[in-house]
């Protein structure tokens, strides 16, 4: 792996774990097992790797909703993954990262925030589509509505104020939250599916 790419790599695992305001250059270089200047020479400031990982990593996120769209072989089976891959990145991610982001830097929560418009949002609406038209989900659908419904879903699981960590353990609560939402969008069809990927059974 190249240095630069193991600066990178470390600083994200440091930011996921800690937060951003409390990392120094010198904790990454120090993790890294090189010398701060080595760090400085690949990345001018903190601020610029907090700007590059944070685009790495939604990147990526939007490589996977793609992956998940061509390789799913449903709907119903692309939510309930997607909302799996969710569940295990909020594993390894302290919610403070987000609010130090959102706090202290700005310029890099519009990133953030034109994410959820441009990525999730837009993949949302994908997923609705293409359940309607494989006659998975309820043809009534307001799509605007429902797909803002959906993200509204998706970030609520993070809110400390709604479902407090030392109350709701957060799988589940994505779980619960997904499994209402499929079963209040599908059809008849739908259903027998939704039991499935779920595994909710018949007569529950």
């Amino acid at each position: 792996m190249l240095v630069r790419e193991r600066i990178l790599e470390t600083a994200l695992k440091m930011f996921r774990t800690y937060g951003v305001k409390g990392v120094t250059m010198f904790d990454i270089a120090r993790d890294c097992g090189i010398s701060k200047k080595t760090v400085y020479e690949h990345f001018v400031d903190k601020q610029a790797l907090i700007d590059e990982g944070m685009q790495q990593l939604l990147t990526n996120h939007i490589n996977y909703f793609t992956e998940c769209l061509q390789t799913t072989d449903n709907a119903i089976e692309e939510m309930v993954r997607n909302m799996k891959y969710v569940t295990n990145l909020a594993k390894t991610l302290n919610p403070v990262m987000l609010y130090e982001i959102q706090k202290y830097h700005p310029d890099t929560w519009k990133s953030i925030e034109s994410f959820k418009e441009d990525g999730v949002l837009c993949n949302i609406k994908k997923n609705l589509k293409r359940g309607m038209t494989e006659g998975l989900y309820r043809q009534n659908l307001h799509i605007d509505i429902v797909a803002r419904m959906r993200q509204l879903q998706l970030e609520a699981p993070f809110d400390q104020m709604q479902y407090p960590a030392n109350q709701f353990e957060m799988p589940e609560v994505m779980e619960q939250v997904t499994a209402h939402f499929i079963l209040g969008i599908a059809t008849i069809k739908g259903h027998k599916l939704a039991n499935q990927y779920l595994q909710i059974k018949e007569d529950e």
